[in-house]
């Protein structure tokens, strides 16, 4: 009985030493408001994030493979997979799952960083449905608004650097997006005020014609005749 309850003491230390903050006693975790996800490690999570994206889908992603493949090793490596799994890329078995191959596309992965998102930090988007385009200070701000920390804390630090390690790829994708659009925008109202200077520049063709009039006298002298249409030629027609 004995034995079981330090293997129980000991999985509990194991458990809250991954996501300790520096401040915080070994073996220790305070409770937050909010149930907001976060590392302290979280540039190696921004890492591993990166990496999964170019490497090939895992049966398992456990830490042979953050070692292996992703290259994130030590104890670092450690709270990646649990936050993976809390924001729905991993199952329990550590198996990826189908956000986890729409994270790796080039084409949807602005859209699985937000499912991702919503999973870990429901209670941030309770409180704004658009938090991912916020400004960084209100993220924080809102952060503070949850968990009652001060700002100063290294937990809010930590609870920010992991919420901005996914966003950084939807907000990235979106300023692609937008950067885009603009350059679209800008090609049609190119062509279009092309098109119409082309057609300010082409004169169009204009075809004068004189009509002239000439009442000639009763005369059977051709050289009068002669005389006239020479006068008309020489004055009119130059």
């Amino acid at each position: 009985m004995a034995e079981k309850t330090i293997q129980k003491e000991e999985a509990s230390s194991s458990k809250t030493e991954l996501d300790q903050t520096p401040g915080e006693k070994k073996g220790t975790r305070r409770e937050i408001p909010g149930n907001l996800p976060y590392t302290p490690t979280h540039g190696r999570l921004s890492e591993a994030l990166k990496a999964l994206v170019e490497a090939e889908r895992p049966q398992q992603f456990n830490e042979s493979f953050l070692d292996t493949v992703l290259k994130i090793r030590g104890g670092s490596a450690r709270p990646i997979p649990p936050l993976l799994k809390r924001m729905g890329l991993l199952n329990s078995d550590n198996s990826p799952t189908e956000l986890y191959s729409r994270f790796k596309s080039d084409s949807t992965r602005a859209e699985a960083a937000l499912v991702a998102l919503k999973n870990g930090f429901s209670e941030i988007f309770r409180r704004n449905e658009y938090a991912h385009r916020l400004p960084d200070e209100r993220i924080k701000e809102l952060i503070i608004e949850i968990t009652g920390l001060h700002k100063s804390d290294p937990i809010v630090s930590a609870i920010f650097g992991t919420f901005n390690a996914f966003n950084e790829f939807a907000r990235s994708a979106k300023e692609l997006k937008s950067q885009e659009q603009n350059q679209e925008r800008s090609g049609k109202f190119e062509d279009s005020v092309g098109g119409e200077n082309r057609k300010s520049n082409q004169s169009p063709d204009f075809n004068l014609v004189t009509t002239i009039n000439v009442v000639l006298p009763e005369t059977t002298d051709v050289q009068v005749y002669n005389a006239i249409f020479r006068s008309i030629r020489e004055n009119l027609l130059n």
